[in-house]
């Protein structure tokens, strides 16, 4: 062993263990199809969680993924996506709080259908975001 932690992408809870098996059913779905997605992405696996409602006092299962300046571990933007079970809302978020904020830097992503495809294009929306951040995020896309 190397002592290395690891942390999975799109870890779920803010507990040190990840509760990726307390999700059933459309949650699940969401999350294997975003985890499946990030592995090839330029970030760390730690610049991405899952919130589940009782975490956020929102309706909703929330994906975040933090944007982290190159060559610091600043924070520069938080992005998230709510997450219903039948579509997905995807904007900047405050940086504590997880609400919308006011004037993004970039565009939404708002969708509905199957699990699989809400994850999908919530994973297209992270990745135009990322290939965006060098310093500053993606241009708006909506």
């Amino acid at each position: 062993m190397d002592g290395r932690v690891y942390v999975p992408w799109f870890s779920v809870g803010e507990a040190d263990e990840d509760a990726f098996e307390t999700l059933d059913g459309a949650w699940r779905r969401f999350v294997s199809v975003l985890r499946e997605r990030a592995v090839t992405w330029p970030c760390d696996p730690d610049d991405t969680l899952i919130l589940r409602p009782e975490e956020t006092g929102f309706a909703h299962l929330l994906a975040l993924l933090y944007a982290v300046t190159p060559g610091t571990n600043v924070i520069s933007h938080v992005f998230g996506a709510f997450f219903d079970g039948q579509g997905v809302l995807g904007t900047e978020l405050h940086d504590q709080m997880y609400i919308p904020l006011q004037g993004s830097v970039v565009g939404t992503v708002h969708v509905a259908g199957s699990p699989g495809r809400c994850a999908e294009l919530t994973a297209d929306w992270f990745e135009r975001i990322l290939r965006g951040q060098a310093g500053n995020p993606a241009a708006p896309t909506s």
